[in-house]
């Protein structure tokens, strides 16, 4: 009886060690999803001034600063972060391909998927969070105790018309 109550214990705390360390590389992922956002939405602000659409770029400008002051992950920065998307997607549409295509789009796009891969790796990492907190021996026994229950973060990145942006070559090292 002995031997079934410790395995038991060693289960529980096995199960609260991983949630515990679940919720550390959440709140982890989100600080990397927090600082990628940040730099795009800093990138976008500085692209923004140099675009020759001023109406459609002081909209994109806007949003960026909006949401590069919108403290944390909460529903307001993610509403933050879709209309910079929305705006961003609507000077894409409106700029010609020949038109802006330098170096700053090209940092522009890889800022945007870096930000695409920093939210995959935050909500998978929610996703993991949550389905432990689901369990009933975890809900049961509090093995969560005051963390707060960590949500997905939803970006609209797939809006951005980036096929009609021809970017320039890049050179490949051969060998």
């Amino acid at each position: 009886m002995l031997a079934i109550f410790a395995v038991v214990a060693l289960w529980v705390v096995g199960t609260a060690r991983r949630l515990d360390r679940l919720h550390a590389r959440v709140d982890a992922a989100a600080a990397a999803l927090d600082a990628q956002l940040r730099r795009r939405d800093e990138l976008i602000l500085q692209w923004a001034r140099g675009v020759r659409l001023r109406k459609l770029a002081r909209r994109v400008g806007a949003a960026a600063f909006e949401a590069i002051a919108t403290p944390g992950l909460g529903r307001d920065r993610e509403v933050a972060e879709n209309t910079v998307v929305r705006a961003l997607s609507g000077v894409l549409v409106a700029v010609r391909p020949a038109d802006d295509v330098d170096q700053e789009m090209t940092q522009l796009h890889d800022e945007t998927l870096r930000a695409r891969f920093a939210c995959r790796f935050y909500n998978d990492t929610v996703r993991d969070a949550l389905l432990v907190r689901d369990r009933r021996v975890v809900r049961w026994l509090g093995l969560a105790g005051h963390a707060p229950l960590p949500a997905y973060f939803e970006m609209a990145d797939d809006e951005l018309p980036w096929e009609r942006i021809q970017f320039a070559p890049r050179r490949t090292i051969e060998g």
